[in-house]
């Protein structure tokens, strides 16, 4: 286990990495960090501070300075990012002028932080810094790589933390982390143990730092091997499953455990945006300009195995996408915020790109793909119409076509099984089987009538009053029931609106929706609305296979000229 942290904190990267695992790491082990890494501020050489007993149990003040992988010739000295620069920093301003009054009378221990080991070549050379600086006040310490190990699994994966059954869950998952699904599967089975024994705020925030930390072990591992499939899916498992501990603080405003939680959500955020970067940075974007570049990428006989992957890769984008418009809306910054902006509308014109140049793109081949699709609608609509217009008028046609020609036309099948067989029979009545209920046929036609392509919503119009007429168009609120089921995967919460007209013009559709919408309180209610963090809901809908509810899209299609 100790060799598994040493390869990982290894690989980790100086900043955001390193330095942000750190402090939470300090944090668990009873540390009072009063000061984290910031970029554009001035830190005098220090990455992190804090206040704890040193090996002595005596009460002193650490001070961080935080290296990448092995401490060379190199990164010890030469230039002003190097380790030895950091130091005289720390002695020459921090120590003299930055130390809280609260601090200046505590011993000082500076900590030379790195993840790898000390290389013998430069080990004289930090001795005899050491030693001309040390003092009666101030001493240092060397944190490597095996220290940091050691302190790991002292602090958050201790046994009577995390018990060996545990223990083998995560190790498992990151042994097998270039098998996704199964990776993915024992990740998930610790999760659930460590969220089943979180019953008292000290136990729910340890947890929140153990998942957190479990997913950059797992992250670092995956893109050594060049596959975050794995850590991409659990890092949305972990947003949902922290953000479960989190709710119950909501409102309690001098709860130390609700700001505890909130500040390891924060980084998880930032975690699973980094993870999802790395994904469509190095994997799907550069592809997507390439006609049926990404279809042949799936490298598999099976055009059921390509439908389903490219609308997984749409959500994945859309998603992506939605977190970081999140964040544009809360980032007092405007050069950040302008340079989110662009990256969102980057996104939403690869998303394009890739429905452009993969037509399988244009026929879902199940309902519930009506949760990605809905997804880049929301990302996307405002950004380009005509190219929304173009996507679900072509959409329109193939269902029309296949539904009359009882091809493969999008079924309510959720099994691998059944898709790949499907259409099993070319009857009416397997038709109606297969068609009984549908929340893409509104959600299409609702977006129909906001674009204003009447002629694509009256060929939807004409299919439904004639081939499908048994079919229940419906789509899905959240109730009251829905705070407590969302965020863990629970399908039995929540109402259906059932037999929702269908008109030439999409205006009656649209009245019921959003007559429902502002009739329905329980949305507004559910903690990640009220507490603007409405990228969970979303996550959650994607992860668990739950409809987008209809509040997320309704003011779009209600500025339609037919509404």
């Amino acid at each position: 286990m100790k060799l598994l942290f040493r390869s990982y904190l290894a690989s980790l990267r100086e900043r955001e990495e390193l330095d942000a695992i750190l402090p939470d790491l300090l944090s668990e082990l009873g540390f009072h960090v009063y000061s984290r890494p910031q970029r554009g501020t001035a830190q005098a050489g220090v990455d992190i501070a804090a206040v704890g007993k040193d090996e002595d149990g005596e009460r002193k003040l650490f001070l961080f300075s935080v290296k990448q992988g092995d401490l060379t010739r190199q990164s010890w000295d030469g230039t002003p990012q190097a380790l030895r620069s950091s130091l005289n920093e720390i002695l020459d301003s921090y120590v003299p002028t930055k130390i809280p009054k609260r601090y200046q009378d505590l011993k000082i221990l500076i900590c030379l932080v790195f993840g790898g080991d000390m290389q013998e070549q430069v080990r004289g050379a930090v001795s005899g810094y050491i030693k001309k600086h040390s003092t009666t006040k101030i001493s240092f310490d060397e944190w490597n790589g095996d220290k940091l190990a050691g302190l790991l699994l002292q602090g958050i994966l201790r046994e009577e933390i995390m018990p060996k059954a545990l223990r083998s869950y995560f190790q498992k998952a990151v042994a097998l982390v270039d098998e996704p699904d199964i990776a993915y599967q024992h990740f998930a089975r610790l999760a659930y143990e460590l969220i089943k024994g979180a019953n008292d705020e000290k136990s729910r925030v340890r947890t929140a730092r153990q998942l957190y930390i479990a997913l950059w072990v797992l992250f670092v591992w995956a893109r050594d091997v060049d596959n975050v499939e794995a850590p991409y899916r659990a890092s949305e498992l972990v947003l949902l499953n922290i953000w479960n501990l989190l709710r119950r603080y909501i409102g309690k405003k001098s709860s130390a455990a609700g700001k505890a939680i909130t500040a390891v959500l924060r980084h998880a955020i930032q975690l699973h945006l980094t993870i999802a970067c790395e994904l469509l940075e190095r994997k799907i974007l550069p592809h997507v300009g390439t006609q049926d570049g990404i279809s042949m990428a799936i490298r598999t006989h099976s055009s059921v195995d390509v439908n389903l992957k490219l609308f997984d890769v749409l959500g994945r984008i859309a998603l992506t996408g939605l977190w970081l418009y999140w964040i544009i809306e809360r980032d007092p910054d405007a050069t950040c915020k302008a340079a989110t902006q662009d990256q969102v509308a980057r996104l939403a014109s690869m998303g394009y790109q890739l429905i452009n140049n993969n037509r399988a793109l244009f026929l879902p081949l199940h309902d519930q793909q009506a949760i990605e699709i809905a997804l880049f609608l929301v990302l996307a609509v405002a950004l380009n119409e005509n190219d929304a217009r173009t996507w679900l008028h072509e959409m329109v046609e193939r269902i029309a076509f296949t539904v009359r020609t009882h091809g493969r036309y999008p079924c309510v099948f959720t099994e691998y099984r059944d898709l790949v067989a499907h259409p099993r029979e070319r009857t009416d009545d397997y038709l109606k089987e297969a068609t009984s209920g549908s929340i893409l046929i509104p959600l299409v036609a609702a977006f129909l009538s906001a674009l204003d392509n009447l002629e694509a919503l009256e060929r939807l119009v004409d299919l439904k009053a004639k081939e499908l007429q048994h079919c229940t168009l419906q789509l899905w609120i959240p109730d009251e029931s829905s705070e407590e089921g969302i965020y863990v995967g629970a399908h039995n919460h929540g109402v259906a609106l059932c037999d929702l007209p269908l008109s030439a013009t999409g205006s009656e559709l649209l009245k019921t929706v959003r007559d429902a919408c502002n009739q329905s309180k329980d949305f507004n209610n559910l903690s990640a609305i009220a507490t603007g963090y409405w990228p969970i809901i979303l996550t959650a809908c994607r992860h668990f296979r739950l409809p987008v509810p209809p509040q997320f899209w309704i003011k779009i299609v209600d500025s339609s000229p037919n509404s």
